[in-house]
């Protein structure tokens, strides 16, 4: 529960649950990369770039029979389940990396952390605040100052919302999604063919909304996809469309926004974030050593694009999923660390993808990994915004 009451972030004490977690959890992940056990860890620093939980529909549209159905917290927001998701998450990723906790590792002894080593970045969002608040319980389990969480405006945010600080130039990509004549559409369906103008006709017929950009698609779908996981009956007339058009058309979407041009140049400054932290880790600074980022499946979906790696992750970054850039000390490589991907598909997934990074040998030093990507960072998001 993050508290007012601490003004500063002090050192406080971290009970024995930090590598336990609570209850059989705790005790199933007590791997990954804790100095409890063989040898030393090598794990110097690492930044998590997680999309929110499970949560309710972003919109209900003029025909729907749950129109007026009471989502706890209206819509957009974090559900129950999604709070679960994360507390659990948090506990994972606690067991994982608690060598940057503590080098404590009797069980009858007290830990110690210092909360100046944990930045928390969020989307403005407040589905993304409730997840990384749920994150931070599992993941430290001890009181914590809501000023630990740094909250991005959506009109100041280069790098978490979607879209999020005004970018007219490029964001509308975002707001519209890609042409219905676009390439992958037709690999579907052909909306100028009778069957293509016969499906939109269906759709709007039922559904009340004119399909005037393929993000109405995505969002259609989106709200059959979370009424259907709450066991909600969905409408006859979708049975015939949810799974071989909907589902298809979003992902179609989907791509578009994490390939564009709009996501890559904000998955560089996120990247320049990143990388600016690691190195004054390296330099020995008392800067944090691990970094939180709350955001969403588009932020996942743009780095992963970003770094050549899309094809390396099962689709679509699923709730509560993370993509995490992790330092290492490596004595195999010459006055450098090594840096490694991995990416969480799942929120209780004990053990992650280990992708494979483009045009860096494994184990990839960590000044080739910035060198392969130094051509793509973006120097400044207004310059490149301006109309």
């Amino acid at each position: 529960m993050a508290l007012t009451k601490f003004a500063t972030r002090n050192l406080i004490l971290l009970s024995v649950l930090i590598l336990s977690g609570a209850g059989s959890i705790g005790a199933r992940f007590t791997s990954g990369y804790s100095q409890c056990g063989k040898g030393k860890s090598t794990l110097k620093a690492v930044s998590m770039l997680f999309r929110h939980g499970d949560r309710t529909p972003t919109l209900a549209y003029p025909l729907d029979p749950y129109r007026d159905y009471p989502w706890p917290g209206g819509f957009e927001a974090l559900s129950e389940k999604g709070a679960q998701q994360l507390h659990t998450s948090g506990i994972i990723k606690s067991a994982r990396y608690s060598s940057l906790f503590s080098t404590n590792c009797d069980l009858a002894a007290t830990h110690t952390v210092d909360l100046d080593k944990i930045l928390v970045f969020s989307s403005s969002a407040q589905r993304c605040v409730d997840t990384v608040t749920n994150f931070l319980n599992g993941f430290i389990k001890v009181e914590w100052p809501s000023s630990l969480i740094n909250v991005i405006p959506l009109d100041q945010d280069e790098m978490l919302a979607v879209p999020g600080k005004p970018c007219p130039k490029h964001e509308s990509i975002i707001r519209t999604g890609p042409s219905l004549d676009d390439p992958d559409f037709k690999k579907i369906i052909d909306f100028e063919s009778p069957e293509g103008k016969e499906l939109l006709a269906y759709l709007e017929k039922n559904t009340g909304m004119p399909v005037f950009s393929s993000t109405v698609l995505h969002y259609l779908e989106d709200t059959l996809s979370i009424q259907k996981s709450n066991n909600l009956e969905l409408p006859a007339w979708s049975e015939a469309v949810y799974e071989p058009y909907l589902k298809p058309f979003a992902l179609v979407v989907f791509k578009a926004w994490a390939s564009s041009y709009y996501m890559e140049f904000r998955s560089s400054i996120l990247l320049r974030n990143i990388t600016n932290i690691f190195d004054n880790v390296i330099a020995g600074s008392a800067d944090p050593n691990i970094l939180l980022y709350s955001a969403h499946d588009a932020t996942i979906g743009g780095m992963l694009y970003f770094f050549g790696v899309w094809d390396q992750v099962p689709g679509v970054p699923a709730y509560a999923s993370s993509l995490n850039l992790e330092l290492h000390e490596n004595a195999e490589i010459d006055d450098d660390y090594e840096v490694k991907l991995v990416y969480f598909p799942s929120y209780n997934g004990e053990n992650p993808i280990e992708i494979k990074i483009p045009n860096c040998q494994a184990p990839c030093p960590y000044k080739q990994f910035k060198w392969n990507f130094q051509p793509r960072l973006t120097p400044n998001y207004d310059s490149v915004c301006s109309t």
